[in-house]
């Protein structure tokens, strides 16, 4: 399982939903070999609740899901792609109405996503390794992203996940509390995006030894972020505007 390297690659975006239509054009693995892009996820919210796409490093939707009612719930199902996404094994070529599709499954063999329908049962078994390169490739990519803006989820000692998010110099700007789940922990840094595009929901305080820090609130009154100890107050404030310039560009998973 992946737990560190938070952000490389999620945008959250409204998109509309890939259809299942067959086509003669419906084998991607060919063009996608060609491609040296990494994998990605997209992450968004419809009207009947959460999904995701997994793309190939040419831009072609591989595999959806279904609707996740939480942003947690479908955080989850990537990290279950993750899992499970490179290894062959876990895919099924399942016969449709109008041709083949993918279903990826997990070790319980309940169904995580599935692909598009595929004219033949030749470019469904050969989507597979579009499929695995994808992941591969997006958690290599990952995995180096070790310097610059961005965000991390750490596992603690006690089976307990944080995440930290980094400004563009490699500081940390925020921090959060422990999370007893990993896809919580990722929603949480989300959570921290979304709270940070409201200058009012960050408050400098003053710690017992005198320095300062400053803190981010969600819409609910939830503190989802605090920052590291700063020595005047003006610091604190520029940590602030450091924070919300970073999340502002930030992509999350």
């Amino acid at each position: 399982m992946r737990i560190n390297s938070l952000i490389a690659a999620l945008v959250l975006s409204t998109v509309s939903l890939v259809g299942c239509a067959t086509s003669d054009t419906d084998d991607t693995s060919d063009a996608d070999s060609n491609s040296t892009a990494a994998g990605k996820f997209d992450l968004w919210q419809s009207n009947d609740g959460w999904h995701f796409h997994l793309t190939a490093g040419n831009g072609a939707t591989l595999l959806t899901s279904e609707a996740y009612t939480s942003r947690t719930g479908a955080i989850n199902g990537i990290l279950s792609v993750e899992n499970n996404g490179v290894d062959n094994a876990q895919y099924q070529v399942v016969q449709a109405k109008n041709g083949y599709l993918l279903h990826l499954v997990a070790g319980n063999n309940e169904i995580i996503s599935f692909s598009q329908v595929y004219s033949s049962k030749s470019n469904a078994t050969r989507a597979v390794t579009s499929c695995v390169k994808a992941v591969t490739t997006y958690l290599d990519k990952a995995e180096a992203n070790t310097t610059g803006a961005r965000a991390q989820v750490e596992a603690g000692t006690t089976s307990q996940f944080r995440f930290n998010i980094f400004s563009s110099n490699g500081q940390i700007v925020l921090s959060s509390e422990s999370y007893t789940t990993e896809a919580a922990a990722w929603n949480g840094a989300f959570a921290v995006q979304d709270a940070a595009v409201t200058a009012a929901n960050f408050k400098v305080l003053t710690a017992a030894d005198g320095r300062f820090y400053f803190t981010l609130t969600a819409d609910n009154g939830q503190v989802v972020g605090i920052s590291q100890m700063y020595t005047t107050q003006a610091s604190a404030q520029a940590g602030i505007k450091s924070a919300t310039s970073t999340l502002a560009k930030l992509d999350i998973l």
